[in-house]
């Protein structure tokens, strides 16, 4: 490849200037090392497959583990897989709740050693979060999911949290023997009922004054069996005062019920109406059990059960209750604890790494910041740059100058033109196999310190013994290659070894060039595909939830209750009813259909959809900015901004170009995060929303990766364009640089 003169190129991009993250492309205030990628996968529902991979500049002990709710717990070892130039860990967890909402994250085990974490969850209901966490930052609070709520799944979700905690708690179990120990079968409903009662009124009251700990609800419950096993002992005709008891403690435990749920099942059961059908799945095992239990009873002891056995099963439910009071009293009463990390066995490193470079030698910035000439091979989409970094006091015999001298303004063209000649002629880009054609997009004195290298915004006299210039050869790819070589035909004179540095979006890996060992190799070994991907956000109706297998079950609920009325067996047809209306909520997402409903295709969306709206649009533009034609991105962009808002953001164009002139290098975005989304209105053809939301990236020149992060505040004009929602117009209210 032969450039015979300097030249400097740029593609003509057009730039939604208000989206775009401008800064990420500045200077940086300091040099962090390659990011930590963890992946946060739904395979299943509540199942996570999660997957981190980190960077060996990092030793083996200094791996972090996954930090997920309490609610969650491994159910597979991590396995551990040793790659080139990472450690690459997999693990199962299971969780008794969704994650939206929830805060995941990482746990270093020496927060000093601590990287930049790159945090994506894909979730089964089509949320998509991803952020950027900075060093020190290891924990991160999702968003709460902004897919329309399931009501039929919301219902089966409350339901089964209440039948759960009934199985799951022996002391709801101890309540039940003991009911079926005071015989009838009616009196065994009544009871069970008044315990109902009890706790519906003490959820609501909790609801409104608030709510007690879950020690002092199951202390109070655990008094009420004391108070009920006390009867077993009186004959029947004087156990009429056992409704207040039963009554009391249902009312206390109702009390705490709100707490306890949201403990073992999550925050989706703090309110008032998911907490009533959990008292209703509660209601429906007390009455399934007690109604089993009374009859074995009464079977095995073919009458009323005798003064032994029923004195003797009081005594020991009393002592039970009474232990169990004690217990919650002193104990913090909690059902659930955060699962402890899993050990990670890290196999050892052998040593290898994708351009062959021994550990030790591994880095971001370089390790012999001295040397006459580094090599930087950053590979990313769309785009292979060769950045190297040459000091003239380590070039005088090739340059011909006096290391004491200093090169003065107008001779400062000619020395770069040298440089990046010497650079054009002596080396040589292989991509996928071909040698690709490269162009020198740059060539200049910088400003080198260890936060990172700028080129100099205005020429000055630069001493030899100081001075350094970048070169920039740029060669574009139709994607993302998988496997791109560089070689060093001739070194220049006086240069035997060259610190050569490979940079993909993962990955950084050093190895050290010399006249025997010219080439350095990098070889496709991402995680992910870093090619961005822009896909069309559909107009969603809103649609209507049919639970087909439902409806018959509460049919026959009605039936049961209209039956009740009318003879005389009101208490059994009644308890019957609410054990089948239990059954049909928890069955109801099991055969249903959602209808669309007419004319709600397009209207005003709520919060949680103008958030999923948004969650889509954002980074669809920053995607499309990402591409290096002017065709490509004009075609992204069209599928999320209007026709209108295209013809104007091409006026932005020469900002841009300003902007990149300081540092030769694309931001790569890695997460865009939407905080909220507010005073939505509707507006002609469409909607208006004000959103607040973050851009972070990464940035990668000569060695250094920087990381930045904005906060935009704005209102956005969307309107539905052929069943897809469109950007139509963006006024900024506020731009904040956060790192």
């Amino acid at each position: 490849m032969r450039a015979a003169t300097l030249t400097r190129t740029h593609s003509r991009w057009p730039v939604l200037a208000v989206l775009l993250a401008i800064a990420l492309s500045q200077s940086a205030d300091a040099d962090v090392g390659p990011p930590v990628h963890m992946q946060i996968t739904e395979t299943d529902e509540n199942l996570y497959t999660v997957q981190w991979r980190v960077p060996k500049v990092l030793p083996p002990r200094a791996v972090p583990t996954p930090m997920l709710p309490e609610t969650c717990r491994p159910v597979t070892e991590a396995k551990v897989v040793n790659q080139p130039a990472a450690w690459l860990v997999e693990a199962d967890w299971r969780c008794d709740a969704p994650l939206a909402g929830q805060v995941v994250g990482l746990d270093y085990p020496f927060p000093d050693l601590s990287l930049t974490t790159v945090v994506r969850v894909d979730l089964r209901s089509g949320d998509r979060f991803a952020r950027v966490m900075s060093q020190g930052e290891e924990s991160w609070k999702l968003p709460e999911g902004t897919v329309a709520p399931d009501i039929l799944e919301g219902f089966r979700r409350a339901v089964l949290a209440g039948a759960a905690h009934a199985t799951s708690s022996w002391l709801h179990l101890v309540f039940v023997v003991t009911l079926g120990l005071l015989g009838r079968v009616e009196r065994t409903i009544r009871l069970v009922t008044a315990c109902s009662v009890g706790q519906l009124i003490g959820v609501v009251a909790a609801s409104l004054v608030g709510s007690i700990g879950p020690p002092q609800a199951e202390t109070g419950f655990a008094i009420g069996i004391v108070v009920i096993a006390r009867q077993v002992l009186e004959p029947d005709r004087a156990r009429s005062t056992i409704w207040a008891a039963v009554g009391a403690a249902g009312f206390i435990h109702g009390l705490g019920f709100a707490p306890m749920l949201t403990d073992t099942f999550g925050d989706r059961h703090s309110s008032l109406f998911p907490l009533v059908l959990a008292v209703l799945g509660m209601d429906a095992v007390h009455l399934v059990l007690g109604f089993v239990l009374t009859v074995l009873f009464a079977t095995v002891a073919s009458g009323p059960l005798p003064v032994r056995v029923r004195r003797t099963s009081a005594y020991a439910i009393g002592s039970a209750g009474l232990a169990a009071a004690v217990a919650f009293s002193v104990h913090d009463g909690s059902a659930t604890q955060k699962a402890p990390p899993s050990s990670l066995m890290m196999p050892a490193d052998n040593g290898l790494a994708a351009a062959a470079g021994s550990p030790g030698s591994r880095r971001v910035a370089p390790t012999t910041p001295d040397t006459a000439v580094q090599s930087y091979l950053s590979v990313e989409p769309f785009e292979i740059r060769h950045e190297v970094m040459l000091r003239l006091v380590g070039l005088t015999e090739e340059l011909g100058l006096d290391a004491g001298s200093t090169v003065e303004v107008g001779t400062q063209f000619e020395v770069a033109e040298h440089l990046s000649d010497l650079v054009a002629d002596n080396t040589e880009v292989f991509i996928d196999g071909a040698p690709a054609a490269g162009q020198i997009s740059r060539a200049d004195f910088m400003t080198v310190d260890p936060t990172g290298a700028l080129p100099r915004p205005n020429a000055v006299p630069e001493p030899v013994v100081d001075a350094v210039i970048g070169v920039i050869v740029s060669y574009p790819t139709p994607g993302m290659p998988r496997r791109v070589v560089l070689e060093w035909h001739r070194f220049p004179t006086g240069i035997d070894v060259i610190p050569a540095t490979v940079i993909d979006p993962e990955n950084v890996v050093s190895s050290v060039l010399s006249t025997d060992r010219r080439r350095l190799a990098w070889e496709y070994a991402l995680l992910e595909d870093p090619v961005p991907t822009v896909e069309a956000v559909p107009v969603e109706p809103v649609e209507l939830p049919v639970p087909w297998l439902s409806l018959p079950l509460f049919l026959a609920a009605g039936w049961l209750v209209v039956t009740g009325l009318r003879g005389d067996r009101l208490t059994i047809f009644v308890a019957a009813a609410r054990v089948m209306l239990a059954v049909a909520l928890a069955a109801g997402p099991l055969v249903e259909t959602a209808i669309a409903l007419p004319g709600s295709s397009g209207r005003t969306p709520s919060e949680r959809q103008a958030r999923r709206i948004l969650a889509g649009l954002l980074p669809n533009v920053y995607r499309a900015l990402e591409f290096r034609s002017e065709e490509l991105i004009y075609d992204r962009l069209a599928i999320s901004v209007t026709g209108d808002t295209l013809s104007e953001v091409y006026l932005e164009q020469r900002r841009t170009l300003e902007i990149e002139e300081r540092g030769g290098a694309q931001a790569r975005v890695e997460a865009v995060e939407i905080l909220d989304a507010t005073q939505i209105t509707a507006r002609d053809h469409g909607f208006e929303v004000r959103a607040v939301w973050t851009v972070g990236g990464m940035v990668t020149h000569f060695g250094h990766r920087h990381f930045r992060q904005n906060r935009y505040d704005a209102v956005l004009d969307i309107v539905p364009v052929d069943e897809t929602w469109k950007i139509r117009s963006v006024e900024i209210l506020e731009t904040e640089r956060l790192k």
